[in-house]
């Protein structure tokens, strides 16, 4: 109980020191707002934090690519011994371990990247619907192996986490209350009117309404409160909408071009806010991140930047958050991506599968930011722009396999006659077909093998992507097709190390500093600007072609 009471005295600290600003009539700030107090928060709910670190001998049984997500325990593995962590630098493979325990019936963590399997006494054990950990109900010596699923550059075991029965159940416990009293603290903190008793009454927004353009083309404001139940739009003049949900996730679908409405949720008041559409022109204005993968301060940074700019929208290429399956990481994202004050695009990454790598379907990502029963990849038609998002992420390995349903989508959108009629045909996705900035990795295979024909046929642009955490830009010419390649992986991630290079293919231009890119797009210009941590431009970069 030392380690709670400890945050809350440094809460207090932070309420005494924060500068007050009035974003709501209720409250003065949005519950995530404030990074300081989100990382103790955060740290609450982390199984690894509470949970006892194992200290076990493991052998390294040898790695593969075959594809699928779902594999038998392959037989007679025999392996030499290794050290955890133990990190191995060939993406998309399947790294296997072995290793023998004596444990009571409690709960396990393996902390692998990108995700791992488990399979105990040979038979495969699921991961539990209470978290990112596997339940053990066998006692005695057990036989463990791990088969680390790694969709990044570099991935491995690092360490598995043990918590018997009995301690997993009053930790539960533990961080429901003390998660209840930081609510409580933090809604007293930054409640705007006069004293109410426990603020029950009283619901505080978890983050902030954020408009994001779906995959299907439709527009949706997307807000989570600490509550469900029920919110009112209110239009004035007595014009209201009910908006319901079951989990504090709430979603309204846009039907108008522009909407001004007050947000209320039982007593709370949570402010005006207005929301537009851009109207259908010619010229487009992006802002353009890849992994902000939980770099908070830095993304918060780029993020009022971007405010600044004044963007149609903003493209998130993918890593949102470091840990797909953490409590808490996509409602701090809505909130830190709220102060953009646009429209998003997101885009699935690798880590936004992170923690589901029993079946490859994200569960918090799908919740939280995507719709239910919503597409993670779609094609959007705005103004000069045919904008496909692709997905590849759902496969293991990285792909889209020949006669799988997003491969077929992907042929006939590209075919399409509504992508061919658009001056600037641009593809955004997460895994870049080229990179150099990562030492041993120089992009993915199967997303050149997937584009390189339609490269040739002059119906592809452009390929944004992130994962390489640097600015990367290539120019190539495939058949007399002009094709421009972009990374954009700078965004709030550890950067790749200074210095260390792959030999090929060798970019354009390389840059590894935390950025943004703002592109202009019109019918026959597109126009880059790459801004750096304190507004400095990195690069600028200019591309034309003829109607």
């Amino acid at each position: 109980m030392k380690k709670y009471f400890l945050f809350f005295l440094i809460l207090v600290a932070l309420a005494c020191n924060q500068e007050e600003k009035s974003t709501s009539p209720s409250y003065g700030e949005v519950f995530f707002s404030n990074n300081e107090f989100n990382a103790l928060w955060a740290n609450l709910s982390k199984f690894s934090e509470a949970a006892s670190p194992l200290e076990l001998k493991w052998e390294f049984l040898g790695m593969d690519s075959f594809p699928g997500i779902d594999r038998k325990l392959p037989e007679n593995l025999k392996g030499e011994p290794v050290e955890l962590p133990h990190r191995l630098s060939n993406a998309n493979h399947s790294f296997w371990y072995k290793t023998k325990v004596r444990l009571e019936p409690g709960f396990l963590n393996v902390h692998a990247d990108d995700g791992a399997q488990l399979w105990v006494n040979g038979k495969r054990a699921r991961r539990s619907p209470l978290g990112e950990f596997f339940e053990i109900s066998q006692t005695g010596e057990l036989e463990l192996v791990v088969r680390v699923v790694n969709n990044a550059m570099a991935g491995g075991l690092r360490g598995l986490y043990w918590m018997g029965q009995t301690e997993f159940l009053d930790w539960k416990d533990r961080v429901a209350q003390a998660q209840d009293s930081l609510l409580s603290l933090r809604k007293n903190e930054l409640f705007l009117g006069e004293k109410e008793e426990g603020l029950d009454s009283y619901p505080i927004l978890f983050s902030s309404p954020v408009l994001i353009l779906g995959t299907d083309g439709s527009y949706y404001l997307r807000w989570i409160c600490e509550k469900p139940g029920v919110a009112i739009l209110d239009f004035g003049k007595g014009n209201e909408v009910v908006v319901e949900s079951n989990d504090g996730v709430f979603t309204y679908e846009l039907t108008e071009p522009s909407i001004f409405f007050t947000l209320k949720q039982e007593d709370s008041n949570f402010g005006d806010f207005i929301f537009q559409i851009p109207q259908e022109k010619e010229s487009l204005k992006l802002a353009v991140w890849g992994d902000s993968q939980g770099g908070w301060d830095t993304f918060l940074n780029f993020s009022q930047a971007i405010a600044n700019e004044g963007v149609d929208y903003s493209i998130g290429l993918g890593d949102l958050v470091n840990d797909g399956s953490e409590e808490w990481a996509y409602e701090r994202f809505l909130e830190t991506a709220s102060n953009m004050n646009t429209i998003q695009i997101p885009v699935p990454g690798n880590h936004d599968y992170d923690g589901y790598y029993e079946d490859l379907f994200p569960k918090a990502l799908k919740s939280k930011i995507f719709r239910e029963n919503e597409l993670t990849y779609g094609v959007n038609y705005v103004g000069p722009m045919a904008l496909m998002r692709v997905d590849p992420n759902t496969f293991f390995p990285v792909s889209l396999p020949e006669g799988s349903e997003q491969f077929n989508w992907f042929q006939s959108v590209i075919n399409s006659a509504e992508w061919k009629e658009k001056p600037w045909k641009i593809i955004a996705l997460h895994q870049p077909p080229y990179s150099q900035g990562w030492p041993g990795y120089q992009g993915e295979q199967s997303i050149r093998d997937l584009l390189e024909p339609y490269f040739d046929q002059g119906l592809i642009d452009v390929v944004m992507a992130g994962h390489t955490h640097d600015y990367e830009r290539l120019s190539q010419e495939f058949s007399g097709n002009k094709v421009q390649f972009f990374i954009f992986g700078g965004a709030g991630g550890g950067l790749e190390p200074k210095g260390e290079d792959s030999p090929e293919p060798k970019m354009d231009e390389l840059i590894k500093e935390h950025h943004v890119g703002v592109l202009n797009l019109n019918s026959t210009e597109l126009k880059l600007s790459v801004m750096g941590k304190n507004g400095e431009i990195l690069d600028s970069y200019s591309l034309s072609k003829s109607q």
